[in-house]
């Protein structure tokens, strides 16, 4: 199972804070609480965190196929940056070639 970019930055929020509000959330992803909301009862439903009465969000260590699941999903999601990163600076170099190209023309 692969989660979205969006669902994998809550975890890694949660997973880097231990603990955190629903405000909190909300605040760090600059959407609204009920969005936030909305990506935690996903990740819930899907077993990798849980939100208490108080609306505090938390991973859940009970399983730890989940904490496994978590950090190749954490790992997957790096590495996704890092090839785009690259594929940035590719197309930064090749910009400036033809714009060098472009003045000597």
């Amino acid at each position: 199972m692969e989660l979205t970019p969006r669902l994998q930055d809550v975890i890694n929020l949660v997973k880097e804070k231990g603990q955190m509000s629903l405000k909190d959330l909300a605040l760090e992803l600059k959407v609204s609480p009920k969005t936030a909301k909305g990506y935690v009862r996903e990740l819930s439903r899907l077993g990798f965190v849980e939100m208490d009465d108080n609306e505090n969000i938390k991973l859940k260590t009970n399983n730890e196929n989940n904490i496994e699941s978590l950090e190749k999903i954490v790992q997957i999601h790096e590495s996704e940056i890092n090839a785009l990163k690259k594929d940035l600076e590719e197309l930064k170099e090749e910009l400036l070639k033809l714009k060098r190209k472009n003045k000597l023309t």
